[in-house]
């Protein structure tokens, strides 16, 4: 405190960039468990058990129902359907997910609903590995985290993209060039 013409004065202090990022942290984890994880009509928080019929590519998949259901926290490398052109490591993707969950029965943690109608989900395989953090750890995917990631996964997530960047595996490994 100063002493300022006879009257006592806190000296005011401003937030550093630092203060104000760990605030702003703060507050959306505050916000994040106070609210949940906000789905939409088909939420149900539990995991229902589903047969995957086909394998769209490394992040989508069809179920026996019809249903296409949209992995959630990862983005995988478009394997070259429709109009969509071929990315590099795209089809490595989509044939992994095709060995791991095609004709076989998965859990599913459906959240909602994306703008193309998708089931958005997180993917367990019966002996409950989750799905989307396999694909990360292998490095056929990257991290979709602009939506947000459920605070009991974000940090296994992340350490999964981490451990694969570091160890150069799927898209993380260099490109060959053409000569």
């Amino acid at each position: 405190m100063a002493r300022r013409g006879g009257l006592w004065r806190r000296r005011s202090r401003s937030l550093t960039p630092a203060k104000s990022i760990s605030l702003v942290f703060l507050t959306v984890a505050a916000l994040r468990l106070l609210l949940g994880n906000p789905g939409g009509p088909e939420s149900s928080g539990k995991r229902q058990t589903h047969t995957v019929s086909y394998v769209i590519d490394g992040d989508t998949f069809e179920l026996s129902d019809g249903r296409r259901v949209r992995m959630l926290g990862i983005d995988a490398p478009e394997a070259g359907y429709h109009d969509k052109p071929v990315e590099y490591y795209g089809p490595e993707s989509t044939e992994w997910l095709r060995d791991r969950i095609e004709r076989r029965e998965v859990g599913l943690e459906i959240t909602g609903r994306d703008n193309y109608g998708r089931t958005l989900a997180w993917v367990y395989e019966l002996n409950g590995s989750l799905v989307n953090r396999e694909s990360l750890s292998e490095g056929y995917s990257r991290l979709l985290d602009s939506f947000g990631l459920p605070l009991q996964l974000e940090p296994s997530l992340r350490q999964a993209e981490s451990e694969a960047r570091i160890l150069k595996k799927g898209i993380w490994q260099k490109r060959r060039t053409r000569r």
